[in-house]
């Protein structure tokens, strides 16, 4: 083989191989929403009812919310009320897309609210 004097040979370097990132919303798991905070939200939507309607049989009938505990017919009123609020919670979690949603949707801090001062009207009445 011939080849002239001065030839050169043209080698490509080696580049390090691309990666490609994409970083876009679709990409980021979805936030699955815990038991504890469906628990929670439970727990609040029924010490909301809780606070509103044994302040208001506490107006009505005289009975605090201790001795209400022991009357058949508050105590029925009591497990529809939970039943009430686990439905629209599972409700929420069905529908909601992030758990941002779920606590706008479920009245999570409204809940909190409600716990604390169904907690203090029940320490108040059995002093």
């Amino acid at each position: 083989m011939i080849t002239p004097l001065r030839a050169r040979i043209i080698a490509r370097p080696r580049l390090p191989k691309r990666t490609r990132t994409v970083t876009c919303a679709s990409s980021r798991p979805r936030q699955e929403i815990t038991p504890a905070k469906v628990i929670e939200a439970v727990a609040g939507k029924t010490a909301t009812y809780g606070v509103m309607l044994g302040t208001a049989n506490w107006i009505v009938s005289g009975a605090n919310p201790i001795e209400q505990y022991h009357r058949p017919e508050f105590a029925c009123l009591g497990v529809l009320c939970s039943a009430i609020s686990a439905y629209s919670v599972d409700r929420c979690v069905a529908q909601s897309k992030s758990v941002e949603e779920f606590d706008k949707v479920s009245y999570v801090e409204t809940g909190r609210l409600a716990m604390i001062i169904f907690t203090s009207i029940l320490i108040g009445c059995s002093i």
